[in-house]
C-alpha cells in the first residue's frame, strides 16, 4: 500500500531541508534522514550514529567469521548483493573503537522475482529467510514470530533471534541480538537489520524503536 506520492514527497522535502540535491540522485542523506527514491523509503538513523559507504560492505563481511565453509563467502556475497544502506554506531577510525563491537542496522531490498518461486505468504518468506540466515550464523535461534503489524498500510513483522558474531579483530566472540523488520510492499521484500548485544553491554533496543518509528513507503 505506502503512502500517497504526494504525501511522500512532502515528507522527503522535509528530511531533506536545506541540503542541495541532484534530482537524478535515487538516494540521498541529510543528518539523520535517509531518502531512496528508488525504492521509495524514507527513516532516520539514531542520532551520533552513521553511515556508511556502502562500497566497504565486501571487506566488512569478508571480515566476519560464519559458523561453516559450506558456503564460500563469495557465493554468499553474490546472493546478498550489497545492503542499500549500512549504519554503525562506532564509525570512527580510532585506536579506541579498533577491535569493538559497533551496533548496527543494515537494509536489503529484493525483488520478489529474486525468489525464483512464488510463495504462498509473507510468513512463508520469512521462514525461508531464517532457515537461510541460521545455516550462516553459529548459535542461531530464533524466538517465536510475534503478530503482524503495518508500516506505511504495508504488512510487517518484526522478527528476533540471537547467534554468535565472530569476527577477525574481536578477541572473543559476542552473543548478538538480531532484530529484523521485514516489509512486503508491492514487488519487493524489504529486510531492515539490527544488531546489537547485551554480552558487552551495546544494547541498542531503544535506538533501534524510535529507527522503526520514522520508516516510511510511498
Amino acid at each position: 500500500m505506502g503512502l500517497g506520492r504526494r504525501e511522500f514527497i512532502r515528507l522527503a522535502g522535509l528530511a531533506l531541508a536545506g541540503l542541495v540535491v541532484d534530482p537524478m540522485k535515487a538516494v540521498a542523506v541529510n543528518k539523520n534522514y535517509y531518502v531512496n527514491k528508488k525504492f521509495g523509503i524514507i527513516l532516520e538513523k539514531p542520532a551520533n550514529w552513521e553511515f556508511l559507504a556502502v562500497k566497504d560492505f565486501g571487506k566488512l563481511f569478508d571480515e566476519q567469521i560464519l559458523s561453516n565453509d559450506y558456503f564460500e563467502k563469495e557465493e554468499i556475497l553474490e546472493d546478498l548483493g550489497e545492503p542499500v544502506f549500512l549504519i554503525t554506531k562506532y564509525w570512527q577510525d580510532t585506536p579506541e573503537n579498533k577491535g569493538k563491537f559497533s551496533p548496527t542496522i543494515s537494509a536489503y531490498i529484493n525483488h520478489k522475482s529474486e525468489l525464483g518461486f512464488e510463495p504462498k505468504s509473507l510468513e512463508e518468506v520469512i521462514e525461508l529467510s531464517g532457515y537461510g540466515t541460521g545455516m550462516m550464523l553459529k548459535d542461531f535461534e530464533r524466538q517465536e514470530l510475534a503478530e503482524p503489524i503495518s508500516i506505511s498500510g504495508c504488512k510487517a513483522y518484526i522478527c528476533k533471534a540471537t547467534y554468535l558474531f565472530e569476527h577477525t579483530e574481536l578477541k572473543n566472540p559476542v552473543k548478538t541480538n538480531l532484530t529484523v523488520v521485514i516489509i512486503e510492499h508491492n514487488e519487493h521484500y524489504y529486510y531492515i537489520n539490527m544488531h546489537d548485544s547485551d554480552q558487552v553491554n551495546e544494547n541498542a533496543q531503544k535506538e533501534f524503536e524510535e529507527c522503526i518509528k520514522t520508516i516510511k513507503l510511498i
